[in-house]
Order: C-alpha cells, then sequence, then structure tokens
C-alpha cells in the first residue's frame, strides 16, 4: 500500500511539474502552483507567498481552496507574522499540528476560516528565498464530504511539498 501510495504521489508530482512547464505568465504559474499543492497532499487550503525583495515581508498572497467571498472578508494579506513569518529566515520547512495552540502563533484575523494542521516549506530559487509555500487542513484519506477528518501532516508530505517547492522554483524562474 505504502509503495503504491509513493508511486501514486510521484506520479501526481510529475504531472504537476508539466503542468508548471508549460505555463509562462508569472500570476498563473503561481497560482497553479498552489492549487497543485492542494491536490497533491489533500489539502483543505493552500497559500503562496511571495517575499519582498529583502525576504522581510510578504509582498504577495495567492491563495486556494477558498471561494473569492471567504478571501475578501479576510481582508488584506498576511505580511508575514505569526506562524507565516517563522519559516522566512532561514528557509527551514515547518510543520505545525494544531495553529492555535503553538506559541509562534498571532491567531487569525476575524473572518478567517478555522484551521488547524499546517505544512510550509520554502520555494528557493539560485540559494535565495523567493517565497513560501503553506498547507493546511491535510483532509484524511477516506474523508466524505459531509464530515471531514483532518490528518496530520508527516514528514513523507514535507518532502513531497519540499519536491514540488523545487520544480515550482524552475517553473517561476522560467515566467
Amino acid at each position: 500500500e505504502l509503495v503504491r501510495q509513493r508511486s501514486l504521489q510521484l506520479e501526481a508530482l510529475h504531472e504537476a511539474a508539466l503542468a508548471l512547464t508549460n505555463e509562462l505568465d508569472l500570476e498563473t504559474v503561481l497560482q497553479k502552483v498552489v492549487d497543485l499543492s492542494r491536490e497533491l497532499l489533500n489539502a483543505k487550503y493552500g497559500a503562496l507567498g511571495v517575499l519582498n525583495a529583502n525576504s522581510s515581508q510578504i509582498a504577495q498572497f495567492i491563495t486556494s481552496g477558498m471561494s473569492p467571498e471567504a478571501r475578501a472578508r479576510i481582508g488584506s494579506p498576511p505580511r508575514g507574522h505569526g506562524l507565516l513569518g517563522v519559516i522566512s529566515p532561514g528557509g527551514e520547512p515547518l510543520i505545525v499540528s494544531d495553529i492555535q495552540k503553538d506559541p509562534r502563533s498571532v491567531g487569525f484575523p476575524p473572518g478567517h476560516p478555522p484551521m488547524k494542521g499546517l505544512l510550509c516549506v520554502p520555494i528557493k530559487s539560485k540559494g535565495e528565498i523567493f517565497g513560501n509555500l503553506y498547507l493546511a487542513d491535510k483532509l484524511a484519506a477516506n474523508t466524505d464530504v459531509e464530515e471531514e477528518q483532518l490528518a496530520n501532516f508527516g514528514e513523507s508530505d514535507r518532502q513531497l511539498l519540499e519536491k514540488f517547492a523545487t520544480q515550482a522554483a524552475i517553473a517561476i524562474e522560467n515566467a
């Protein structure tokens, strides 16, 4: 079962990488990166934070899994405080099983949907960190729509997302 799952993940990773290579518009590439990473890891929410020139703040924030209305209710995009900022300086991946209980969390703005589990990996290009890929709320494999069961992100998820982030960096460079 594990081997089959791994093989399916690698196939999905390959498909995702191919989908990115044909795209040259940066906005479209960024949105595709978030959508595909969410699909790849069966996460309810995804986001990509593009850092500004000196990597100190999130300059652009692309989301997936949220309606435009839900997105609008949250208000202005995050700047990289709390957990979203933890990853940036060292470019270390981050797995958090309960966002609310993490001491580095600064809480969600009003109107933000509740989220529990978080997985972040940096998108690095030529040694520089371009941005971070965030996934929240991994759905358990056998989840039916009525009753969402959440699972924790694990090491294999981190590895898969890091591989995908490498592909994403190449696509972003090309765009």
